[in-house]
């Protein structure tokens, strides 16, 4: 190390100067300045008196006194101390200080951990990442004192990363509340590999219980997982394993899943569920899937934790690889869908595998648009009957054509051609072949009218008319031995005549005369040639303006009606939805009544009367039952570094609650119903 100290060797020992001194800085020299400054060579010391200020490479030491040992590359500062390094700090009123070691000792030191406080009786800046602490207390409370803080004799800090203490104690204004033998704390906002705090409680239907307990890893900047161990007195050990990954567009996607063989009903049951999304797969392809798999109904929901859930009646899962050859598209997919008829029977279809080709749109004599598309698709259904096959594939085009006659009115025919062969018919007869077609065709046109207006506000008023007729015709084609099978048309005998009616109001409101849709208004109705008949009329009419100023930032209706022609009977159904929103205020309702008295409202907000209460909550009131069917809410309590929460949902016979008290900067620490339970029991 370059010493700019001795160009000062042919002073004499003891000389003071009374100047401010500063060093050339470059990478090995010590850069020192004070009001006072004390050279003594024959003890090697430069002494700093009256605001000193030390400087070496990435670390800055600031006091109100100084001793560099230059021999022993030792620094000690007293009084007010101040030593930063990598835009770390530690203040204190003692520092000894290595250069060469970069390891410092501070007394009474306090420093500053990411979102956290560490103060020590005796602070050791070990290297760059670790710092030990004796008598320390952590906090990320800013007040003087602060509202809480974790107390231990022993304390090891893996800066970025988390602390661990043995044991600890959690003080609350001063006053002990909790001890462990050990814990630890993460203070990383970065991915880091490592373990995760978990929690304990007591519960009726788990008994005492430790969840959580995993050791995440992070594999690299776009994967990771997660290995987790619940154990609970009543149930059992639940191993739980999850992996993400972000290798877009080549793959993203997740993979979890859970076991658990009951010790108490002596039951197997597990979840295994993944998704991926790959554009760029293997040789050009894309593949997609959402799996999921449960060995029964309830599983989630007896195994959740604070929120009621439905029993899932129906679970499907898919999976597609798709490539383009030569513009066509081939496509080959697994789906699988699982209906639950009780929590232990379920029906299951299966689609294995699932085959589709589509072809590019084409034009014939410039006039005719076309494409060609294909299915093979064998289908597996399993109950408690038995199984069953049905194979079928079909070569399928539909041609269509647009023509516009005299700028007035467009014609759309369109052609449904469809050849299909089945692995075999109801009677037993090997690849049976069939071909059907319909046809069908439509008329439209759009008229138009511009209204000048100057009331409420409006510029103008657009009315727009669409009148569309249709056309539809399928002969009596004896499909009835040939089975059903998805993606392969039936071909039902049809003669029809359809008829539509829309209309559009539009407005130019404002200076800035924004467009903004008044009023919608839909009509359509059939004649059936088959049975000389009408089918009902039906109608939708919304109103999606909002007409009125804040704080009523929503509000739109939507109202749908059908009548039968011959006996006049008719339905209809109203729904509005509403926002409403202040400072401290908000709520959404949804409002829905049918023509039978079936009325039913939902609603949801938050309401924040102060600063640091605040309340969120939803429900669902059924008007002909009198009562909420499925209703939450939440209140919480802002208290400086801490938040308080509590939370209660109930889905139809099935509530839950739960309360915690947690730290906000450091959620994972919480006090809770689960761990009051586990003490208080």
């Amino acid at each position: 190390m370059i010493l700019l100290f001795y160009l000062v060797l042919a002073q004499n020992q003891g000389l003071d100067s009374k100047q401010d001194t500063s060093l050339v800085n470059t990478f090995d020299v010590v850069e020192y300045h004070a009001k006072k400054i004390i050279y003594d060579i024959e003890k090697s010391i430069i002494i700093l008196n009256d605001s000193s200020v030390i400087r070496y490479q990435d670390i800055q030491l600031t006091s109100d006194s100084a001793y560099y040992y230059i021999e022993s590359n030792i620094l000690e500062a007293f009084g007010t101390c101040d030593l930063r390094q990598a835009g770390d700090s530690i203040k204190g009123d003692y520092v000894r200080y290595n250069i060469k070691s970069r390891k410092a000792m501070m007394s009474h030191g306090i420093t500053q951990i990411d979102k956290g406080f560490l103060d020590g009786k005796e602070i050791y800046w070990i290297d760059e990442s670790t710092v030990n602490a004796y008598s320390g207390k952590y906090t990320t409370c800013s007040d003087t004192p602060p509202h809480y803080y974790f107390y231990s004799p022993k304390m090891k800090v893996y800066l970025g990363d988390m602390v661990i203490a043995r044991p600890i104690v959690l003080f609350v204004h001063g006053i002990p509340v909790m001890a462990a033998p050990f814990w630890f704390i993460p203070i990383s906002s970065a991915r880091k590999s490592g373990l995760l705090p978990f929690k304990i409680g007591n519960s009726r239907n788990l008994g005492k219980y430790i969840q959580g307990f995993a050791y995440y890893i992070v594999i690299s900047d776009y994967a990771d997982m997660t290995l987790q161990l619940d154990a609970m007195e009543k149930k059992g050990v639940m191993p739980h394993f999850e992996g993400v990954w972000d290798f877009s567009p080549f793959s993203k996607g997740s993979i979890y899943g859970s076991y658990i063989r009951e010790t108490d009903s002596k039951r197997e049951r597990f979840t295994i569920q993944a998704r991926n999304n790959s554009a760029y797969f293997l040789f050009g392809s894309s593949f997609n899937c959402d799996i999921k798999y449960l060995s029964d109904n309830t599983y989630q929901q007896d195994f959740a934790d604070t929120t009621p859930l439905w029993l899932e009646q129906e679970i499907i899962s898919q999976a597609t690889l798709s490539r383009t050859i030569g513009g066509y598209k081939n496509s080959f997919s697994y789906e699988r869908n699982e209906k639950f008829v009780d929590t232990t029977t379920a029906t299951i279809t299966e689609k294995l595998p699932f085959y589709t080709i589509s072809g590019p749109s084409r034009m014939l004599l410039s006039l005719i648009n076309y494409s060609l598309s294909g299915h093979v698709n064998r289908s597996r259904t399993s109950d408690s009957l038995g199984t069953s096959d049905i194979t079928g594939a079909n070569l399928q085009t539909a041609p269509s054509m647009q023509q516009n006659i005299f700028h007035l009115l467009t014609v759309s025919p369109r052609m449904n051609l469809d050849l299909a062969v089945f692995d075999e018919d109801t009677a037993g007869n090997s690849m049976p072949m069939r071909f059907g077609y319909s046809f069908e065709t439509t008329a439209s046109t759009n008229l138009y009218r511009v209204f000048n207006v100057g009331v409420f506000g409006m510029n103008s008023i657009l009315h727009k008319i669409s009148p569309k007729v249709t056309y539809s015709y399928t002969p009596d084609f004896d499909f009835a031995s040939f089975p059903k099978v998805s993606g392969i048309s039936g071909f039902n005998r049809t003669n029809r005549l359809s008829f539509g009616l829309s209309q559009v109001l539009e407005a130019k409101i404002g200076k800035k005369k924004a467009k903004k849709t008044l009023v919608k208004l839909d009509l359509n109705s059939s004649y059936d040639l088959l049975t000389d008949s009408l089918s009902t009329v039906n109608s939708v009419l919304e109103l999606p303006y909002n007409p009125f100023p804040n704080p009523i930032t929503g509000f739109a209706t939507q109202i749908r009606g059908s009548v039968n022609p011959y006996d006049k009977k008719y339905d209809y159904s109203v729904t509005n939805v509403a926002a409403l929103k202040t400072d401290f205020f908000s709520i959404n309702l949804n409002q829905s009544y049918a023509k039978d008295g079936q009325y039913q409202i939902w609603f949801n907000g938050k309401i924040e009367p102060t600063r640091n209460w605040s309340m969120n909550y939803s429900a669902r009131y059924d008007w002909d039952e009198k009562r909420l069917i499925d209703y939450s809410f939440g209140l919480s309590r802002n208290m400086h570094c801490w938040e308080a929460v509590f939370n209660f949902t109930q889905l139809g016979e099935i509530w839950r609650y739960d309360f915690k008290i947690r730290i906000k900067e450091i959620p994972d620490v919480e006090i809770g119903k689960g761990l009051l339970g586990y003490f208080l029991e």
